[in-house]
């Protein structure tokens, strides 16, 4: 897999090993893909799908286990649409009536659970259909949340994903267990304000190199503001993108209308957590906002601008498909002008 770093005129350094910068300081608006040398006719030719457990993906793509991004309806759509949701935690007569339904209707699913009772969920999930299971904790790390995704993994013979860590050691610790996916990122997200509030995270880039480097499958969570981030995460290495805020606000997001408006909250926001009975006080403070976002209509739109940017990325990398996008792909440093370089100036042009 590609860590490459071009300098100037052919010669390149390998991540961590930079001239120029801190590697664990990378982040998607630090770098530039840049273009290779292409046999690619077209950008309908490339192949975009990916392995996920018993599945197989058209679009690299996984909605976030938020409440006011992931339903019935969304993960309908995205299944449909070659992609796969994650059914929150939440209700568990509710759950499992969708699995059996997701199961017998043949529409992808992954389920979450977490610490508390999340062996006993994951087993009736797992009778009922559920194929890949995401142990979904906010610090990964942590050996509770280790040895919940060992024991189901040992026990139920389903995939299981686990996160989030950004670190090569977490990486390997989950790959030495047995683990199948490392969910990676801490801080990120669009709604998220863990680095605000706990000064705890790691630049997302830095942790895609950090996390692949062990050689498990990487699902890249948070930080994708549009199409360009989207490509960076996976010619970094990320097998899949977990997508949450941008999803927000579409046709299929759980949540009622309102003056065009729909409601998007981090699971870790406070009004999240008064809604599911966890107080905050003096051993628990809100690591999420709550916003209102304007109506976008259907996800498909945006799927559509996604996996758009990714195939462009893709034949400007001369790839045909992802593995060999993540071989081929040369990252390039930038600096803030050429972040500024970077945008349509031309519009901002005041009459």
């Amino acid at each position: 897999m590609s860590k490459l770093f071009y300098k100037a005129l052919g010669k390149k350094d390998i991540w961590p090993e930079l001239t120029f910068a801190n590697p664990a300081a990378l982040t998607y608006d630090d770098v530039l893909l840049v273009p290779q040398n292409s046999t690619i006719v077209s950008r309908t030719t490339v192949n975009t799908s990916v392995k996920f457990g018993p599945y197989t993906l058209e679009k690299p793509i996984v909605a976030a286990p938020m409440d006011t991004v992931c339903g019935d309806k969304m993960i309908r759509k995205l299944s449909e649409l070659g992609s796969i949701g994650i059914l929150p935690r939440g209700n568990m007569d509710e759950r499992i009536a969708l699995c059996k339904t997701f199961s017998k209707e043949e529409v992808k699913c992954v389920y979450a659970v977490g610490l508390k009772n999340g062996f006993e969920e994951a087993k009736i999930l797992s009778k009922n259909g559920a194929e890949i299971i995401l142990v979904d904790v906010a610090h990964g790390g942590m050996d509770s949340v280790k040895n919940l995704a060992q024991e189901i993994k040992k026990n139920l013979g389903v995939f299981v994903v686990a996160g989030n860590i950004v670190t090569y050691d977490q990486a390997n610790d989950y790959k030495n267990r047995g683990i199948d996916y490392a969910r990676v990122g801490v801080g990120p997200g669009g709604l998220c304000i863990t680095r605000l509030v706990a000064g705890s995270g790691f630049s997302q880039l830095s942790a895609i190199f950090e996390t692949t480097s062990s050689n498990i499958p990487v699902i890249a969570d948070g930080g994708i503001k549009g199409s360009g981030q989207f490509a960076k995460a996976i010619a970094a290495g990320a097998g899949m993108v977990m997508i949450g805020s941008i999803f927000t606000g579409t046709d299929e997001a759980p949540g009622e209308e309102i003056h065009g408006y729909k409601v998007a909250r981090g699971q870790a926001s406070a009004e999240y957590m008064k809604d599911n009975g966890v107080d905050t006080g003096e051993f628990r403070t809100a690591e999420g906002v709550s916003i209102k976002v304007p109506l976008k209509g259907s996800v498909k739109n945006i799927i559509d601008d996604l996996m758009g940017g990714l195939r462009s990325a893709m034949t400007y990398a001369g790839a045909e498909s992802i593995e060999d996008f993540q071989e081929k792909a040369v990252f390039a440093l930038v600096s803030e002008a050429g972040r500024e370089e970077s945008r349509p100036w031309l519009s901002e042009v005041k009459k």
